[in-house]
């Protein structure tokens, strides 16, 4: 069976930690006992591995022993996209967190149908920590508050691609520091002027039209590809 992952806001020290309620019931559903390890995180590079001093159905504590801290991946990519409706949100989060995304950037383009995200919001928040523990990973994906294109491009410094099912088609170049990711409806005229004077290159990650979380996620894999190829 493999390690269970459980979120802590502060892990600061070893010692006994009560862990929130939500974690108790996680905890309980997998049938953890008194005395099983799992690993405690705290979604800013730090975790540790703890055992289970008590449990019940509401209520779990536990025992934390040496805390090691991860460094940031700072390669300083940002995956910006429009903003997927209800479900597809956290599919496109979870996926995003797996594919080992630092950043995701939310945008307000011409034809977005949703147009207004708060990142810290309770739902989006437990999607980021729920996200991460499945894919074990000690840092959450960091979600920014929603802007405009052109404000994002006058902040961005590095190589910029966009999503266009005209575009180049294959992988991402690795050097590329900001993927753009548009809305089903696809970029206005005025963005796509926007984005090529930015110096952005369109990108072609299917011969057909894609959802959002899905070109999104196809691009992750195509940067993942490529930085694969790279640091090799």
């Amino acid at each position: 069976m493999s390690e269970f992952w459980a979120y802590v806001p502060e892990l600061t020290g070893s010692g006994l930690i009560m862990l929130s309620a939500e974690e108790a019931r996680h905890v309980a559903t997998r049938r953890l006992r008194v005395g099983d390890a799992l690993v405690v995180f705290d979604g800013r590079g730090r975790r540790a591995t703890a055992r289970l001093e008590s449990l019940t159905r509401r209520e779990a504590t536990a025992r934390v022993g040496s805390i090691e801290e991860g460094a940031r991946d700072d390669s300083g990519f940002v995956l910006a996209s429009a903003i997927p409706k209800g479900d597809r949100l956290s599919t496109m989060l979870q996926m995003l967190t797996q594919l080992g995304v630092e950043t995701w950037q939310p945008l307000v383009l011409a034809d977005s149908a949703m147009r207004k995200l708060d990142p810290a919001a309770p739902r989006v928040q437990r999607i980021l920590v729920e996200s991460a523990k499945v894919a074990r990973r000690a840092w959450l994906m960091e979600a920014r508050p929603a802007i405009g294109l052109d404000a994002l491009l006058a902040a961005t410094h590095g190589a910029i691609a966009f999503g266009d099912r005209e575009g180049e088609a294959g992988g991402l170049d690795a050097a590329t520091a900001l993927l753009v990711i548009g809305p089903e409806a696809g970029f206005s005229e005025g963005e796509l002027r926007s984005l090529r004077a930015a110096g952005g290159r369109p990108h072609s990650f299917s011969p057909h039209n894609l959802r959002i979380e899905t070109a999104a996620i196809a691009g992750a894999v195509a940067r993942q590809l490529a930085r694969g190829r790279r640091d090799g």
